[in-house]
């Protein structure tokens, strides 16, 4: 059970981190992309310069931003999930019988 937590956790950080790069190096053709179209959504398909610049800038910074926050996200949710699984996957817990006594069950640890 532990196992399938932790490649599930994995392939969806892995899915994340490779969603943020794909946003973030293709952040400048999606911005032109959806610049484009703002400016045949315009009044005969005109519009200023300047204003069309800041437009398409403002798309490929959306993209940059959602891409960094997704890229960033997956990256930390590995670094946690490989290091959650470093932690708690190889102990093993004993439950010391009602005749043992636990000073015995320290006592086998340190030797």
């Amino acid at each position: 059970m532990f196992k399938n937590h932790i490649s599930g956790l994995l392939i969806v950080s892995a899915l994340l981190a490779i969603v943020g790069l794909v946003l973030l190096f293709s952040s400048a053709s999606f911005g032109m992309s959806l610049g484009n179209s703002w400016l045949m959504s315009q009044q005969d398909g005109i519009a200023d310069t300047s204003q069309f610049m800041m437009v398409m800038e403002t798309y490929t910074t959306a993209f940059v931003v959602a891409g960094g926050i997704l890229f960033a996200a997956g990256l930390l949710m590995a670094i946690l999930t490989y290091f959650t699984a470093l932690v708690l996957g190889d102990k093993k817990t004993e439950v010391p019988s009602e005749g043992t006594d636990s000073k015995e069950l320290l006592a086998d640890d340190f030797n």
